[in-house]
C-alpha cells in the first residue's frame, strides 16, 4: 500500500514545566491505520520517531522526513498501515532540543543529566499520552531516531527503559553506564565508520556497554565507507522492518 507522508496529521502538544511554569507547545505529526476509526477495539504498535537537527524548527513538516528527503523507515512503516506513528518536532533551540548538547555533536558517550531538556520532556509526555489512550499494544512500542535524534533516542530509552519494546538508533550516542537499564530491549543500531560529525565511538560503546551488562538483544551494523548519514543504508537493511515488528516485551 503506497502511502504518501503528506497524509499525516498535523498536531501539537502542550507541555508545562513542572520547575518552571513554562508552557510549551510541541508540533508533531501522526498516522492512524485507515482501519482506526472503522475498528475502535484494535490497538496497535506505535513507533516514535525523533529526528535529527537537519529537520528542527516549527513548520510541522520537515521532521517527516530527512533533510527534505524521504524517510525510508517511516515511509516502510506507513505501508504495512498496522502501526500509529508519532513524529514530533523540536525548535532549532538547544533548550528545546532532544539532548543537552548544546550543538556540540562531537560529544560522544556522556552521563546522563539530572533532567531531560524541555524539548525530550514534552516528547516523552506525548508518548505517554498514546499509551494511555487505549489504543496501542502495550508490547509493541518502539523508538528510532537519527543523528542528534540517535541521541535523544538512546536517552529516551535510557530513562523509559520499561516502555520500550525495541528501537532502533542512527549515528547517535548514549550513556554507557546505564547500560544495565537497557538489556531488555530489542536494538538495532547503526553507525557510519567515517562520520566525522557524531564520533562512531558513541555506538559502538553502547553496543559494548550493553553485552557487558548481559545484554543479548543488541544489534549493530557499521558501515565502513560512510559518513553521517547511516540513516541511507541502514534503513536499507534487509529485514529491520520485519524485525522491528516482531519484537514484544512482556506487559
Amino acid at each position: 500500500m503506497a502511502v504518501n507522508v503528506d497524509v499525516m496529521l498535523f498536531k501539537a502538544h502542550d507541555y508545562t514545566d513542572s520547575k518552571t511554569g513554562e508552557v510549551f507547545s510541541l508540533p508533531y505529526r501522526v498516522y492512524y491505520p485507515s482501519d482506526y476509526e472503522t475498528n475502535p477495539e484494535k490497538t496497535y504498535p506505535i513507533l516514535f520517531f525523533l529526528h535529527g537537527h537537519g529537520e528542527c524548527g516549527t513548520d510541522n513538516k520537515l521532521q517527516i522526513r530527512v533533510l527534505e528527503k524521504e524517510n525510508r523507515l517511516i515511509d516502510m512503516v506507513m505501508e504495512r498501515d498496522d502501526c500509529i506513528i508519532v513524529a514530533p518536532q523540536c525548535p532549532c533551540n538547544p533548550k528545546y532540543e532532544w539532548v543537552p548538547l548544546n550543538h556540540a555533536w562531537s560529544t560522544g558517550s556522556r552521563e546522563l543529566t539530572e533532567e531531560p531538556t524541555i524539548g525530550l520532556a514534552a516528547a516523552t509526555e506525548l508518548l505517554k499520552t498514546y499509551l494511555m489512550s487505549g489504543r496501542i499494544d502495550l508490547s509493541r512500542v518502539y523508538g528510532a531516531g537519527i543523528s542528534m535524534g540517535g541521541y535523544g533516542t538512546w536517552e529516551l530509552i535510557t530513562r523509559n527503559s520499561e516502555l520500550f519494546a525495541a528501537a532502533i538508533p542512527v549515528c547517535g550516542s548514549g550513556i554507557p553506564s546505564l547500560a544495565s537499564r537497557l538489556t531488555d530491549i530489542a536494538i538495532w543500531a547503526f553507525h557510519g565508520t567515517l562520520d566525522p560529525t557524531v564520533p562512531v565511538s558513541g555506538s559502538r560503546d553502547m553496543v559494548a556497554a550493553i553485552q557487558a551488562a548481559g545484554g543479548t538483544k543488541i544489534r549493530y551494523n557499521e558501515f565502513p565507507r560512510t559518513w553521517h548519514d547511516a540513516w541511507i543504508p541502514a534503513y536499507k537493511t534487509e529485514g529491520l522492518v520485519d524485525w522491528l515488528f516482531a519484537q514484544r516485551k512482556d506487559v
